[in-house]
């Protein structure tokens, strides 16, 4: 079986895995309510199961005669288990009372969380058949579990800065937490990412060809580059200092144009791999 995830597979994939790792912190702030977990829990089972969709379920039907012995399988059944935590997890953020589920809940959020991220490596390795522990293999497998981070992340101070809205005596401290972390994991892409693009300029023609705007790959290159690294590089920390001055809806809006430029930088960065090899 040939194990094609697909770019918005692999994006959904990712949002999801480290959108609900960083929501397990959140329970540390008291002030966050039960809304944003219920709006955060049926969003990750949504994209979880379009990720399930658009990774191919079709790889169960063969479970049973190949066993579970290709990575590309296992990141298939990873991601449907993850999924069905993730269902619990909702049932419980749900119902129930909210003192005693919140407790119970976040190690459940935990468990699909870690699933998920089974899925995402099991799923990269499928991806890079003469993956070795090098330096550059564990760069590639950095690369990609350091995106899930940046869209979790990304996606969670965004959604977070709107309950500012009709909550202004919201604390900032839950915001800052997440901007914080948001601005920490962009700056350790920007600098796994310079290895990497060194390494394809050395290794890769076609990337040189792109870099060079010779073929129609440069648009992808160049969009990922300027959107999805130095555009969000240089948001992230405008977003960070205006959340200091406790500017939420400056922040809010900030967010919103983050979410989107690393969005399409993330998205240009799987077509890039998954149709060239090419990992920026």
């Amino acid at each position: 079986m040939i194990f094609k995830p697909g770019v918005f597979g692999l994006l959904l994939l990712e949002v999801t895995a480290g959108g609900c790792y960083l929501l397990t912190f959140m329970s540390r702030f008291e002030r966050v309510n039960r809304t944003f977990y219920r709006l955060h829990g049926g969003l990750f089972l949504v994209f979880a199961g379009l990720a399930f969709f658009f990774m191919g379920p079709s790889a169960f039907t063969e479970l049973s005669s190949l066993g579970f012995s290709s990575a590309g399988q296992s990141a298939i059944t990873f991601l449907g288990i993850g999924t069905l935590a993730l269902l619990v997890y909702n049932a419980m953020v749900f119902f129930g009372p909210w003192e005693r589920q919140k407790v119970l809940s976040r190690p459940v959020l935990l468990s699909a969380s870690l699933i998920l991220f089974l899925s995402l490596g099991s799923g990269t390795l499928a991806l890079i058949p003469n993956w070795n522990l090098t330096f550059h293999g564990v760069l590639l497998l950095s690369v990609t579990l350091s995106a899930a981070f940046l869209l979790g992340s990304v996606l969670l101070a965004m959604n977070l800065g709107h309950f500012y809205l009709t909550n202004p005596t919201l604390p900032i401290e839950p915001l800052l937490f997440l901007t914080r972390i948001l601005v920490a994991i962009m700056v350790a892409v920007t600098i796994l990412i310079l290895p990497e693009a060194l390494f394809n300029a050395h290794a890769s023609t076609d990337f040189v060809k792109a870099l060079k705007l010779e073929s129609f790959q440069g648009l992808y290159v160049w969009g990922r580059l300027i959107l999805g690294i130095l555009g969000g590089l240089v948001i992230s920390f405008m977003a960070l200092k205006t959340v200091r001055m406790h500017s939420t809806q400056s922040a809010t809006g900030l967010l919103y144009i983050e979410l989107i430029f690393i969005l399409f930088g993330q998205a240009f960065a799987n077509f890039l791999y998954l149709r060239m090899g090419i990992l920026l």
